[in-house]
C-alpha cells in the first residue's frame, strides 16, 4: 500500500539543480535506504519529505493526509524534549544500556545519538527519517537498531552508508546519481549487483552502436571519395563532363540517404555511454619495518573517576600489524588513541618507536586551525607542489573551488579527506584511525578500503562499519570487562570462536542435567523389583536419557 508518490520532484539553488525530476514510490512499511555520492542530494531529499524544503517544481503527493513525521538529523542539537527520562523514551534507553534519567547535557557522544534516536523513535510517526542514524553507534547498538526497524515495520527512509546496516534493514534501494533517482528492490548487495550488471549490459549495447558507427562511416566515406572523385571529373573537357556530373549527383544522393538512414537507426535505438560512477583514489604511503616493534604497552591502566576503562594491560604492535579496534561505546577505544598521541594520562607506560611518524585520525576531524583555508593550511608556495596538491585534491573527489574555502567551512567528509591528504604528504608510518568512514559516501569508502589494503605501513582503526573491518584486519584489540585482548584473529573468527565457546558451556551444561536425572532415574531401578509395574517405565526413561547423553558426548 502506498503512503506517497514522488512526482517530477525538483529541488535547484538558482541555476544550480540539485535534485532534477524524481518519480518513485514511498510504500507503507517499507525501510528505504537513500544511496549516492556525498553532495549528491541524500539529506536533502530528507528534508523535502519531512517539510523543512519545499520542492522547486513537482511535488511529494501524500495518499491522503500528510502522514506524521519524526526527522532525526544527522550531527544535529536535539530537538526540544520536554522530559529525556518519559516511559517512551526509557524503553527504547534500556535497549542501549542507557542509565535511567540521563542528563542530556552530561552524556557521552555516543549516548547523546541514542538519546536522539530514542526521542525519535518514541513519537511512533507513521514516517520516520533517519539521516545517518549509524554514526558512532557500536556493533551491539547497530543490531538493536536493525531489530527495531525490523520488528515495528513503520515506513522508514533512510540515509547511511554502513552497508551491513543496510543489507540488514532495506526493502529498497534509492540511489541519486547526477541529480536523478534510480530505484532498486531489496538490500544494498542486490542493489550493487544489478546495478554492476546494468552498467555492463548498457557498455556492451554502446560499444556495439559504436562498431555499427564507425562501419557505417566508413561506407560513407567511401561513398563521399567516390562523389569527390565524380566532381573533379566532371569538370574534364573531353566530353564526359555530363556523365561524370550525374555520376557525383547520384553519389551525393546515396550518401544523403544512408547517412539520413543511419541517423534514423540510432535515434530509434539509441544507447547513451555510460556514465562511470564517482570515483575517489586515495594513495598513502608509509614505511614497512616488517618484525620490529613499534608500539608496546606494559601495565597500562585508564580511570575516570571511580570507573576503570582497564588496567594492567600488556601487549606489543609489530610493523605492519593491522589491528581492529572492537568493543562497546565508552569502552575505551577513542580514549586510548588519545593515550598514544599524548592527549590523555594513564597509568604504566605506553612504549613508541624513535622517529616513528603517526597519523592520527580523530572522529570529529574538525580541529583545524582558525581561520585558513585549504591554501594556506599546507602552506605550500612554489607551483610544482601546488600542482601536486591540486591533483591530490581531484582525486581526493574535491573540486578547485574547495582550494580558497575557509576550513571551517568544509563538511565532515571534506575535512577528512583534507586529513588524509596530510598523511599522503608526511608518508606516516602508523596510522590510528578513529571511526574513518564516518561521515564518507559509499564510493569514498571502498576506495579508502583499496587504499589501506595496499598501505604498507602499521594500522590501528576503531569502526562499526562491518565491511570495512573484515576487509582490512588481520587481528583484534577487544576493549571489554576492564581490559584490552590483543587476538590475532579476524572478527568473524573471533565471534564465531565464541560461539563455539558458548555452544561448548551450554552442551556441558545439558551433559550435567542429563546425568543427573540419569542417576535419580538408576537410584529409583534400584529400588525396584523387575516384575514391578513401574520397573519397565523407569528402565525406558533410562535407555532414553542414556541414548541423550551418548548424543550429546558425540556432537563434540
Amino acid at each position: 500500500m502506498l503512503m506517497g508518490k514522488l512526482k517530477k520532484l525538483t529541488l535547484s539553488y538558482g541555476e544550480k539543480i540539485i535534485l532534477n525530476g524524481l518519480n518513485g514510490e514511498l510504500r507503507k512499511g517499507a525501510c528505504i535506504a537513500v544511496v549516492g555520492s556525498n553532495g549528491a542530494g541524500k539529506t536533502t531529499l530528507l528534508k523535502l519529505l519531512s517539510g523543512e524544503l519545499r520542492p522547486t517544481t513537482g511535488e511529494i503527493a501524500w495518499n491522503g493526509k500528510r502522514p506524521s513525521v519524526s526527522y532525526f538529523e544527522q550531527e544535529a542539537q536535539p530537538a526540544e524534549v520536554t522530559d529525556w527520562s518519559s516511559k517512551e523514551i526509557q524503553l527504547y534507553n534500556s535497549k542501549w544500556k542507557i542509565p535511567n534519567g540521563v542528563a542530556y547535557d552530561s552524556a557521552s557522544g555516543g549516548e547523546q545519538m541514542k538519546l536522539r534516536l530514542a526521542a525519535a523513535l518514541a513519537e511512533k510517526s507513521e514516517l520516520l527519517l533517519l539521516d545517518e542514524p549509524t554514526n558512532h553507534l557500536d556493533q551491539e547498538s547497530l543490531d538493536i537498531l536493525a531489530g527495531i526497524i525490523k520488528r515495528e515495520k513503520r515506513t522508514v527512509v533512510m540515509v547511511s552508508h554502513d552497508r551491513y546496516f543496510i543489507d540488514q534493514t532495506a526493502d529498497i534501494i534509492f540511489e541519486i546519481e547526477h541529480g536523478a533517482l534510480n530505484v532498486y528492490e531489496g538490500n544494498y548487495s542486490a542493489y550493487r549487483k544489478r546495478k554492476e550488471t546494468e552498467h555492463a549490459i548498457q557498455q556492451k549495447h554502446y560499444e556495439q552502436q559504436q562498431r555499427k558507427i564507425s562501419h557505417v562511416e566508413k561506407q560513407l566515406k567511401s561513398l563521399s571519395d567516390w562523389s569527390d572523385k565524380a566532381h573533379r571529373d566532371s569538370t574534364k573537357k573531353d566530353g564526359t563532363k555530363e556523365y561524370f556530373r550525374m555520376k557525383a549527383k547520384k553519389r551525393d544522393v546515396q550518401i544523403k540517404s544512408k547517412q539520413k538512414r543511419l541517423e534514423s537507426e540510432i535515434e530509434k535505438d539509441r544507447v547513451v555511454k555510460p556514465k562511470d560512477e564517482q570515483t575517489v583514489h586515495f594513495s598513502i604511503k608509509g614505511n614497512r619495518k616488517v618484525g620490529k616493534r613499534v608500539l608496546e604497552l606494559r601495565n597500562v591502566g585508564k580511570s575516570f573517576g571511580e570507573r576503570c576503562l582497564f588496567r594492567d594491560v600488556n601487549f606489543t604492535v609489530q610493523a605492519g600489524e593491522r589491528l581492529a579496534l572492537v568493543g562497546e561505546n565508552g569502552s575505551g577505544k577513542s580514549t586510548f588513541f588519545k593515550m598514544i598521541n599524548g592527549k590523555e594520562d594513564f597509568s604504566g607506560e605506553i612504549w613508541l618507536t624513535n622517529g616513528m611518524k603517526i597519523g592520527y585520525l580523530s572522529q570529529t576531524t574538525v580541529d583545524f586551525p582558525e581561520g585558513q583555508t585549504v591554501d594556506s593550511y599546507f602552506g605550500v608556495n612554489n607551483l610544482e607542489e601546488q600542482g601536486k596538491l591540486r591533483v591530490y585534491l581531484d582525486n581526493l573527489g574535491l573540486k578547485a573551488s574547495h582550494w580558497e574555502l575557509p576550513l571551517s567551512a568544509l563538511s565532515q567528509g571534506e575535512s577528512l579527506k583534507v586529513r588524509l591528504m596530510q598523511f599522503i604528504l608526511q608518508e606516516t608510518d602508523v596510522l590510528l584511525l578513529d571511526e574513518p568512514t564516518n561521515h564518507l559516501d559509499l564510493a569514498s569508502r571502498e576506495e579508502l578500503e583499496r587504499t589501506l589494503a595496499t598501505f604498507p605501513g602499521t594500522l590501528l582503526f576503531a569502526s562499526h562499519d562491518r565491511y570495512f573491518v573484515e576487509r582490512l584486519s588481520k587481528g583484534l584489540l577487544v576493549f571489554g570487562q576492564e581490559e584490552i585482548q590483543k587476538i590475532p584473529m579476524t572478527l568473524r573468527e573471533w565471534e564465531q570462536r565464541n560461539s563455539s565457546v558458548s555452544s561448548a558451556d551450554k552442551r556441558e551444561e545439558e551433559r550435567m542435567i542429563l546425568e543427573t536425572e540419569l542417576q535419580a532415574v538408576l537410584g529409583k531401578l534400584s529400588m525396584k523389583n523387575s516384575k514391578d509395574p513401574s520397573y519397565a517405565e523407569l528402565d525406558k526413561e533410562f535407555h532414553r536419557l542414556n541414548k541423550q547423553l551418548l548424543d550429546l558426548k558425540n556432537k563434540k
